[in-house]
């Protein structure tokens, strides 16, 4: 990965059911506690996507974790960074829950919270699961909704469709 084309976590509407199994996943992925079932967490479960039921489709969403991150750009005491690999990630310590990052977000992908620690409002948002492999909502949803997309990689894919679906209109004379 490189800060210029960080990777992103891109749901497919037409998989997606809205079970939220991601969420879950998430929350678990990122919570303190160990628990073996939902019945046994005695804590909300906050996630850091969030399932959006539009008219049409219902879908998580997600921060893409963009090149000119407008969140980091607003945050006015920095709390906002990227990674070497163009993660944009939230400092909590640093946060004072301004929300101007969820003002600026035009995903809608960044929440406040208050940390049962102190009652303190911080911002909370997709980190691609930075300490995984992969993203706990892509390993695990059920119906594979959800993948992990590379945005050169899916630049050079889109052009190889591209070229296969075009009709050849001239003899190509780079071909043998």
């Amino acid at each position: 990965m490189n800060a210029e084309q960080s990777f992103f976590v891109l749901a497919d509407p037409e998989k997606c059911t809205g079970c939220r199994t991601c969420e879950v996943a998430c929350f678990a992925a990122h919570t303190k506690s160990v628990a073996k079932t939902v019945g046994t967490i005695s804590s909300p479960v906050v996630p850091r996507l969030y399932i959006a039921r539009g008219q049409r489709n219902v879908m998580p969403v997600q921060c893409h974790h963009c090149e000119n991150a407008p969140c980091l750009a607003s945050c006015v005491k920095g709390a906002i960074s990227k990674t070497e690999a163009g993660t944009v990630i939230i400092n909590e310590r640093a946060c004072i829950g301004c929300k101007n990052c969820v003002m600026a977000c035009p995903f809608g992908a960044i929440e406040i919270l208050v940390k049962e620690e102190g009652g303190l409002s911080v911002a909370n948002k997709c980190d691609l699961c930075t300490d995984n492999e992969r993203p706990a909502c892509v390993a695990n949803c059920p119906n594979q909704a959800l993948r992990l997309v590379n945005p050169a990689e899916e630049v050079v894919a889109k052009r190889i469709r591209t070229a296969d679906t075009m009709p050849v209109f001239v003899e190509n004379p780079m071909r043998g």
